[in-house]
């Protein structure tokens, strides 16, 4: 059935006569016999309809919000195919009964006032803007009215690593990583060690890593944009400390990943929910640019075709690796609905998790985006109480 927005009153309509309910508070929907404003197709179970989807994006200055409009757009088009409303929200937008938010219409992104969603799926991109009070609000009002929040918060590198080597299975495909304390440790460590990484724990597409090297008698420091070499680990542990700006850091053991055209290569691992079940939706293949520290595309890596390594790789393992990082999560974080792997292979065939990606980015492989797509609209129906 389709219900209505009239934007002009902020008023959502029906040509039912029967009492109908929208949103997770119900709002009740106004009979109209000559409804006006906005169409949209809906499901409806009893006297509800839906499901509506809100999404949650950072605040952007002078501008309505910040994200990845195309994807959000395709999340409405997508529902529109079943049934279903999403809209794009930022966190101070919301009170106890209301959210002021932004959909689309004809092409056009349009301000709405929409009822509590049944579900709130987090694209939020700052961390400083998920801890805000704003944001506490959300979650306040989300654990008052039972609305599930998909991706709840970003994944922390140290506290996520204490919770995996916890488990039986992923113990084994991590490298060796401690948190970054001091020079003392730094010494010891590339003693044991030829290379290793310097990771903020709080931070994303590759930004603010490094690798240092002990070559001799010289300590050569790495990052996507720069290479230096300093001749004693004062200086150069001065220089990771500089570079690290007071940010919180892991040190990890540094892998020597298998390589395409001379360059590593590792994968991103899409792991998805659906009802009870954990599957891998996809896995794509990212390299690394000529002497790059990362494989990450905004740090000049690049996408290759997963046939061009298919025989290099261990699908049941991958497999494996992924449903037991599933379960583990879910005992340390609670419900979720996605994540990503980072996972390399290295020149003796072990396979290592590098990092797990609370929020997986929006994958370049046609094939995988329209899957990643569809299961993650089977969620919403599945979790609303609108299942297909």
């Amino acid at each position: 059935m389709n219900i209505f927005y009239d934007n002009k009153n902020q008023e959502w309509q029906s040509l039912v006569k029967k009492p109908l309910n929208f949103g997770k508070n119900l709002l009740p929907l106004n009979y109209k016999n000559k409804p006006i404003g906005s169409c949209f197709l809906v499901k409806k179970i009893n006297n509800k309809v839906g499901p509506l989807i809100g999404i949650l994006a950072s605040r952007a200055n002078g501008k309505d919000f910040y994200g990845n409009r195309s994807t959000f757009i395709k999340i409405q088009d997508q529902l529109q195919k079943h049934g279903g409303i999403s809209f794009v929200m930022t966190p101070e937008r919301i009170d106890e009964v209301s959210v002021e938010g932004y959909f689309v219409d004809e092409g056009k992104w349009q301000k709405g006032l929409f009822p509590l969603p049944d579900i709130f799926y987090n694209r939020i991109a700052s961390y400083h803007e998920e801890k805000s009070s704003e944001m506490r609000k959300v979650q306040e009002i989300a654990n008052k009215n039972r609305i599930p929040i998909y991706n709840p918060h970003f994944f922390e590198k140290w506290e996520t690593y204490k919770h995996l080597i916890e488990n039986n299975v992923i113990k084994y495909h991590l490298p060796e990583t401690d948190i970054f304390t001091d020079k003392k440790q730094l010494e010891a460590w590339l003693e044991d060690h030829q290379s290793l990484f310097i990771k903020p724990v709080l931070s994303n597409q590759g930004n603010g890593i490094s690798v240092i090297s002990k070559i001799e008698d010289k300590y050569v420091i790495k990052t996507n944009k720069w290479c230096k070499s300093f001749k004693n680990l004062d200086d150069a542990f001065a220089k990771v400390s500089e570079s690290l700006r007071k940010r919180k850091a892991i040190i990890q053991r540094k892998v020597h990943l298998k390589e395409y055209e001379g360059n590593p290569y590792d994968f991103r691992i899409l792991v998805q929910r659906v009802k009870d079940t954990w599957l891998m939706s996809g896995i794509g293949v990212r390299c690394a640019k000529k002497g790059g520290v990362t494989t990450h595309v905004p740090q000049g890596g690049k996408i290759i075709p997963l046939i061009e390594v298919n025989q290099e790789i261990n699908t049941d393992l991958i497999n494996k690796i992924a449903i037991a990082t599933a379960h583990q999560l879910e005992r340390s974080y609670g419900y979720l609905c996605e994540f990503s792997i980072d996972l390399g292979i290295d020149t003796d065939d072990q396979h290592w998790i590098f990092e797990v990606n609370a929020k997986p980015m929006k994958f370049d492989e046609p094939d995988i985006e329209m899957k990643a797509l569809n299961t993650l609209i089977q969620c919403f129906y599945n979790d609303s109480g609108f299942g297909l």
